[in-house]
């Protein structure tokens, strides 16, 4: 081949290779993420209202908890094991202090352990959240 050819074929080579590579940036790199993102639907079970003791203390937690899913039959789960989530709940709320749930970085440390409580029980990762619709701490 003489060096027409090749000069030729490199650059046609490197056009196609920035041209790949270029595209590739884009897709996955520079693109900005779509406004039209899908907002999922999400349902909410009652697991009713709670009055229990906190800790080997004197204080005393009353409130109303509502857990959020993104799957609807888990409602059908949850009704069935009723009892079984809310003897975990009580077990849990009984294991903490007033002083662990009265400060902001204790409530968001008792939602997160509830949230692993009811999804243990359900047998399912699809619980998004957990409300506290009451909440008062004697």
């Amino acid at each position: 081949m003489n060096l027409k050819k090749i000069i030729i074929i490199s650059l046609i080579a490197f056009l196609v290779t920035a041209i790949l590579v270029g595209g590739l940036l884009y897709l996955f790199v520079f693109r900005a993420p779509s406004d039209d993102e899908v907002e999922l639907e999400t349902y909410e079970y009652q697991l009713g209202e709670f009055s229990t003791n906190l800790g080997s203390q004197r204080s005393f937690f009353k409130g109303e908890i509502v857990v959020e899913t993104t799957d609807e039959e888990l409602l059908e789960v949850m009704t069935k094991r009723n009892v079984m989530l809310r003897d975990r709940v009580i077990k849990t709320l009984i294991g903490k202090g007033a002083e662990d749930v009265l400060n902001p970085e204790g409530q968001q440390q008792l939602r997160q352990e509830l949230i692993q409580v009811v999804s243990e029980v359900v047998k399912s990762d699809q619980i998004t959240n957990v409300y506290f619709v009451d909440y008062i701490v004697q």
